[in-house]
């Protein structure tokens, strides 16, 4: 059981550095030649760099607005994951909700992106670094989630 919330612990922290990563890098998509990426905050092309302001497609909006939904309410997990370490709080089931949660917001924001992009650039571009973190962050807070409702029904069955 001790193990397990170390575990949980040390997944909750990468997958949370993870999408704060994703959510403020600028490599999301680059071109063949790599001197142009963007991410959804940032555009650069060769030396400049320039901030997607009105210009920003719909889409891109409402990707910044899951990632941060998604890293705040992972911020909130891992506070609670930490209390549960501590034994300040024994139901895991909140936590594994949240988790569930921050997984489905981080999942809507890189999916519409996907969509979009693959939409604009078709053959032209490749996703960046930030954008498969954005991924991996997202299949932790899943994998996070399942530890956390395995714990709970271990916790449920030593009562009994």
């Amino acid at each position: 059981m001790e193990l397990k919330n170390i575990i949980l612990c040390v997944l909750n922290c990468v997958g949370i550095g993870f999408a704060i990563y994703s959510t403020a890098g600028n490599y999301w998509l680059s071109d063949s030649s790599r001197f142009i990426n963007s991410g959804i905050w940032v555009s650069c092309a060769y030396e400049s760099c320039s901030y997607m302001t009105d210009d920003a497609w719909d889409t891109i909006n409402v990707t910044r607005i899951f990632m941060i939904i998604g890293c705040v309410s992972y911020f909130v997990a891992f506070i609670l994951c930490c209390l549960i370490y501590a034994k300040k709080i024994k139901n895991h089931k909140i936590s594994g909700a949240l988790l569930c949660a921050t997984a489905i917001f981080l999942g809507i924001g890189l999916s519409v992106y996907s969509n979009t992009a693959y939409e604009k650039f078709i053959n032209s571009a490749f996703y960046g670094l930030s954008y498969v973190f954005g991924w991996c962050s997202f299949a932790i807070s899943i994998i996070s989630a399942i530890i956390c409702f395995a714990m709970k029904v271990e916790t449920e069955n030593m009562k009994i």
